[in-house]
């Protein structure tokens, strides 16, 4: 390694990061594996087992990079003489590639923006983003429930004249909403009319009682109002029995 100009420890290093990448390299890729193999998608607790390897490995590479950065800032990657350039010209140009790919440099600006956001500065961006947002939303929510809320046509349909709007009715909108507010105050008087008229049948009829529970389940299982003496009543005393308290038309045939 005295190409390199490296020491014991700096190439000590050196080969810790790689056998680092490499380890971070197969946890992707089994779980790459684990998700294209699985139908369905493997259990959420073997994907957060997954996600915290992939963390660890992530931070000791991290940790390997900060503490190298010199070295690794210094280090110049070139062939030897000897490399075979020709027959291993794909790994030869990965090696001594100045730039990222497109889209690894696309994912490394993302994770750089991220990052960025995650200080107290971005922080503070977005919420000064945030706070332009709800104060925009809270004015036009009060400008819509002044001016739009109770209008029944668009403010398009208002700049453009309500008089060519078609909605198929042979009366305006505003003059139907006068008749329609007519129609349900007088709904709603004789819905009270009704209620009232219902409250006073009721209390004229509330002073006798029908029969018990028991005689119209036992009726409407059998047919037959005469319960059998064994079936216990929930009213203890006084309850009925029989026909007694059946309203029963006259002339029916029963006794």
């Amino acid at each position: 390694m005295a190409t390199l100009g490296l020491d014991d420890d700096e190439l000590k290093s050196v080969e810790q990061t790689l056998a680092r990448l490499a380890q971070l390299s197969s946890s992707i890729q089994s779980l790459k594996m684990d998700i294209l193999k699985s139908n369905p998608l493997p259990h959420p607790s073997s994907l957060q087992a997954s996600a915290q390897i992939l963390q660890r490995n992530l931070q000791t590479v991290l940790d390997n990079l900060s503490e190298n950065a010199e070295l690794f800032s210094r280090i110049a990657v070139h062939p030897s003489t000897n490399y075979p350039g020709r027959t291993q010209e794909g790994v030869l140009t990965q090696l001594l590639r100045k730039k990222l790919e497109p889209d690894v440099e696309e994912l490394v600006a993302q994770g750089r923006e991220t990052a960025r956001l995650a200080t107290p500065e971005g922080i503070a961006e977005l919420q000064s983003i945030w706070d332009e947002l709800r104060e925009w939303t809270h004015d036009r929510i009060a400008r819509y429930v002044r001016e739009e809320a109770g209008d029944v046509y668009t403010k398009e349909e208002r700049e453009m004249g309500i008089d060519k709007v078609r909605t198929g009715l042979r009366k305006g909108l505003d003059e139907e909403s006068d008749e329609e507010d007519d129609e349900d105050e007088d709904e709603d008087e004789d819905n009270e009319d009704a209620m009232d008229a219902t409250n006073d049948q009721a209390k004229a009829t509330a002073v006798g009682r029908g029969p018990e529970p028991e005689t119209l389940l036992w009726f409407a299982a059998r047919g037959d109002f005469e319960v059998p003496r064994n079936v216990e009543y929930e009213r203890k005393s006084g309850g009925k029995r029989g026909y007694d308290g059946v309203n029963i038309p006259p002339g029916s045939g029963s006794s």
